[in-house]
């Protein structure tokens, strides 16, 4: 059970949500650590265990695969025990009615999980009686689709450089893009958006600026979606679409006949679709609808959520449902965290007058704060702001050391010893009770024009953990196809299949048309593993490398071989026994993970189903299946891994997180990169501390605001507004989610009297006051000032 449970049960806004009648629908506003998920948990076990419905009944869709096996485990968990008490209580009465009924009652049927999770579900269930389950593909390939049957390469071609600028615009630096890697990461989301936003084509075919590279993204679209439906294969905004094109058909499967009730967890990240699909599904079936979120913890609008339709909710759903005007519930009560960090996250989300405007509004007697509940910590909030990010690196790795490994102390006011231990060894605290976030997680740079990048302060941190013996974990810090065991174990690959000459590519490779960033890196990988091949290692049964190389490649010449054919799966899994840290190392496996999804992915869609042909013209078009499909979009870095697969981070190493990554978690420390990379006001920078132009995220709601439906409801806030709303979101989350201490860090130069790099992360407002510096005109820095809401270190 929860903080909220323990002891005195749920507290009254919380019961209030639980016991809401059905006859009208429920609208939950949920602050950080107030026990959303158990209100949310608790109300769907109350529609149960007192209205009488059925758990198969009941639908709630989550955000994410974990929140939604978090809540499968509270309602089988909670239910079987409620349901075991008020068993016994009603046969102690002689209530046979309502004892027969929970003897009835299966808690393991509640419809839990994500909404593209239950789409799948259904979509399969609604196919015709001769008509095959249709595949539904991952990201990271159903971004290589659009790559290759989209012919993104085409049309950068032929639309040159104002396509390069169109799709430029909505990439975070705004430059036009270089890449086919680039350009498919770009349309990917624009396609997306396409169908999440309900945009109608005709009317974005139609004249414009930009027409010419609108039409070569529906091109590329059209292609797309011809192939995949050609290959009975969908996307996730397609999987959607086509559950809402069936609901609207008056369509509905067999598992939602009889849905009673329908709750939706993070309606604050809800696409246009997706609300049309909530709101379709109540008119076919009169569930009873529950929608719970936190506006100010918004997230996700580059991926399509409409914090709008969760700000608007109440209007929107009396006119879409003709119903009765939502009932609102406000959680309030904060059990997470420490009266310091309640207090430093409710007036950082208050800080900014013009923010006001973009949050639900609320009726009196209602007010937006948080209430902590737990009491004051030793200590909450900490500042480390050093004049560079390699002397950051060293001073935040030795805090963690002494505070994890030599029975660290928390800093007294303006001292810099430790006096109280803070998680002490007794308590079983380690390096996973503290997370390290930040508005990125990449370890380096990007170059340009031969400048090779610098290392940021996740890379740094992670050397001088590593010289005290800490390990981090941060599979995302790098792309894939940087990462050395990555080259050197899809370099083997390469030279199995096409070797070549030292210092040359193979001779199936040197024929195709491959993008320059697959050329560049497919033969780096061949680089990387010449050394390899030269050390010849033995693996533990005493087989040289070589011997298993030259193997494959015999096969792969087209010897003969008792086979006819092998899985491009089983010669790259026949070389895990050189690679240990494939097998123990928790990062090395999420690169695994993302190397054989890609396999497996291309197996649904690739001509010759990722198996490597003997026989020619079979054997050197199938390698250059596997070059096309596998290895060519793992070079253009057109996949993402995917650290969910991982159940726990070991408790030794360090978790380094990106803001969003940590939304809905909680940690005893949280430390929180505010200005390790801002030691100027460099322009290329103030997107992620004060824009001065709208984000790329808002230029494409604006650009589609005429084609939407929902265009006037996200203009209600001019493009600069939501932009600056989005990073005081994003940083009201990182702040919200420590329980014991918060540690601000970054570079000095942001908190220097008089300084001019503005930061909202800091509290500048958007009128570029800071409430920092009470008065500007003192001549003192304000590292000394009263208005710190920190203690330095």
């Amino acid at each position: 059970m929860t903080a909220a449970l323990e002891g005195t049960g749920p507290n009254a806004r919380q019961r209030e949500a639980i016991a809401a009648t059905r006859d009208r629908p429920l609208f939950v506003v949920a602050g950080p650590g107030t026990g959303k998920t158990t209100t949310l948990v608790l109300r769907a076990l109350a529609l149960t265990f007192v209205d009488g419905i059925s758990p198969e009944d009941i639908l709630i869709t989550t955000f994410t695969k974990k929140a939604g096996r978090e809540i499968r485990s509270r309602l089988i968990e909670w239910g079987t025990d409620i349901r075991n008490h008020l068993l016994g209580i009603a046969q102690a009465a002689g209530d046979a009615a309502y004892a027969e009924y929970l003897s009835v009652v299966d808690v393991n049927r509640y419809v839990a999980g994500t909404l593209d999770s239950i789409c799948e579900e259904v979509v399969r269930d609604m196919r015709g009686p001769n008509e095959a389950p249709p595949v539904v593909l991952d990201e990271s390939a159903a971004r290589a689709l659009l790559a290759r049957r989209g012919e993104i390469s085409r049309e950068l071609t032929v639309v040159g450089d104002e396509l390069k600028a169109y799709l430029g615009r909505y990439a975070f630096s705004g430059d036009p893009v270089r890449t086919v890697g680039e350009a498919t990461a770009v349309a990917r989301t624009v396609v997306d958006r396409l169908i999440q936003d309900r945009v109608d084509l005709e009317a974005f075919a139609g004249p414009h600026p930009d027409q010419a590279s609108r039409l070569a993204i529906l091109r590329v679209k059209g292609r797309y979606e011809q192939h995949l439906s050609t290959t009975n294969q969908l996307d996730f905004a397609l999987l959607e679409q086509t559950f809402l094109t069936k609901l609207e058909a008056g369509l509905l499967p067999r598992s939602m006949v009889e849905l009673k009730a329908l709750l939706v967890d993070e309606y604050q990240d809800t696409n246009p679709l997706q609300e049309a699909i909530y709101f379709q599904l109540v008119r076919c079936t009169g569930a009873t609808l529950t929608v719970v979120g936190d506006d100010d913890q918004s997230l996700y609008r580059f991926r399509g959520a409409t914090i709008e339709l969760f700000r608007d909710f109440q209007t929107r759903c009396v006119a879409a449902l003709g119903c009765a005007a939502p009932t609102l519930v406000l959680l309030e009560e904060n059990y997470r965290s420490s009266d310091q960090i309640v207090s430093f996250f409710n007036d950082f989300v208050q800080n900014d007058g013009d923010f006001a405007g973009a949050r639900v509004v609320l009726p009196p007697p209602h007010v937006r704060q948080v209430v902590p509940t737990t009491g004051p910590a030793e200590i909450g909030v900490l500042g480390m702001f050093r004049n560079d990010s390699d002397t950051l690196a060293a001073d935040l790795a030795d805090f963690l050391d002494r505070l994890f490994r030599q029975g660290g102390r928390i800093p007294r006011p303006n001292e810099d010893t430790l006096e109280e231990p803070i998680l002490p060894a007794t308590d079983g605290g380690d390096l996973g009770d503290a997370v390290f976030l930040s508005h990125s997680v990449g370890e380096r740079t990007r170059g340009f024009m031969g400048n090779p990048g610098r290392d940021r302060l996740p890379r740094l941190l992670r050397y001088e953990l590593a010289q005290r013996s800490i390990g981090v974990f941060n599979p995302r810090g790098r792309a894939l196809r940087d990462i050395e065991i990555v080259q050197q174990f899809l370099g083997l690959a390469l030279e199995s299949l096409d070797p070549g000459p030292p210092g040359g590519c193979g001779p199936i490779q040197d024929e195709m048309a491959l993008t320059s960033d697959a050329k560049r890196f497919l033969n780096e990988w061949r680089a990387s593993v010449q050394g390899l091949l030269i050390a010849n290692p033995v693996n533990s049964r005493g087989i040289q490398l070589m011997d298993r190389v030259m193997r494959w490649q015999s096969f792969a010449a087209g010897a003969p071989e008792q086979e006819s054919e092998w899985p491009l799966l089983d010669i790259i899994y026949s070389y895990l026994p050189w690679f240990p840290p494939f097998q123990d190392d928790p990062e090395a496996q999420v690169y695994l993970e993302a190397i054989t999804r890609a396999i497996a992915n291309a197996s649904t869609f690739s001509g010759y189903k990722a198996a490597i042909q003997r026989e020619d013209p079979h054997r050197v078009r199938s390698i250059q299946s596997a070059y096309r499909d596998v290895f060519g979009p793992i070079a253009e870095d057109l996949v993402a891994v995917d650290e969910e697969i991982m159940p726990s981070v070991p408790r030794d190493r360090l978790n380094i997180m990106t803001i969003h990554q940590a939304k809905g978690l909680e940690f005893p420390l949280v430390i929180v990169d505010i200005s390790s990379d801002f030691k100027t006001n460099n322009a290329q920078q103030r997107f992620k501390r004060f824009p001065e132009d709208p984000s790329s995220v808002a230029l494409m709601e604006d650009d589609f605001a005429a084609a939407t439906p929902v265009g006037p409801t996200r203009l209600a806030r001019d493009g600069m507004q939501r932009t600056f709303e989005d990073l005081i979101r994003l940083y009201y989350v990182a702040y919200s989610r420590p329980q014991t201490l918060l540690l601000l860090v970054g570079c000095q130069q942001g908190i220097q009297y008089k300084t001019k790099i503005p930061n909202v992360a800091k509290f500048w407002r958007r009128d570029r006051s800071w409430p920092w510096i009470s008065d500007p005109n003192l001549r003192r820095s304000p590292v000394d000032a009263d208005q710190l809401p920190f203690i330095r270190i």
